[in-house]
């Protein structure tokens, strides 16, 4: 009942992962090939993202008529420096792996001694744990659509039933708009979004 537990916590915060990733990195530039993950990457990630959400509300700006993409490295970097003060836990690393309407996470991650502020929970599930998401993503006409596929903690599959469960207690509470299940309407006019081996085309 302890791994389950464990498994299922540690589940849950890679959706959460999942989303911030999905909410704040749908829009960006063409990345150099030579970009690594670094703090350069997140920063310039946060520039793209900042420009999107400039030409949402500029009158000039025709929706549908940019094109932007963003690579595997900023995400990776966006995750890494940019969004720890919104994971409860340190991540250690994260490999981002963009496929065809595919992303997944493959991620190091550490929790601390009061990541959930409940000392049951936080001596479960503390410490560190290697967890891997998978989903599909598409985005089409204005909105989105993520269907979650596989979650492995410690190599272990979790169940998806018991994520949902994790889902609705703690987080719909804090975010009732949220639905693993549902479409969403995507961020910052962004009208289309394509994934690719290594990269994420975005219209907006």
């Amino acid at each position: 009942m302890k791994r389950i537990v464990v498994f299922g916590m540690a589940g849950l915060v890679v959706v959460a992962v999942a989303g911030l990733m999905v909410l704040r990195t749908i829009a960006a530039k063409e990345a150099p090939e030579h970009l690594q993950v670094s703090q350069r990457a997140a920063k310039s990630l946060q520039h793209k993202i900042d420009a999107i959400k400039q030409a949402e509300n500029s009158p000039s700006h025709k929706r549908g008529s940019s094109r932007v993409e963003v690579s595997d490295a900023e995400l990776e970097s966006y995750l890494i420096y940019s969004l720890k003060e919104d994971i409860p836990a340190q991540i250690d690393s994260a490999d981002v792996q963009l496929g065809e309407n595919t992303v997944a996470l493959d991620t190091q991650i550490t929790f601390t001694s009061n990541a959930t502020g409940n000392a049951v929970v936080d001596t479960l599930i503390g410490g560190t744990h290697n967890l891997f998401l998978k989903g599909k993503l598409v985005g089409h006409e204005g909105r989105g659509k993520f269907d979650l596929q596989e979650i492995r903690v410690d190599s272990i599959p979790v169940p998806n039933v018991l994520i949902q469960a994790l889902f609705k207690k703690y987080v719909k509470p804090k975010y009732p708009e949220a639905d693993l299940n549902e479409p969403f309407d995507l961020p910052w006019g962004i009208q289309e979004l394509k994934l690719e081996t290594n990269k994420a085309t975005v219209v907006y």
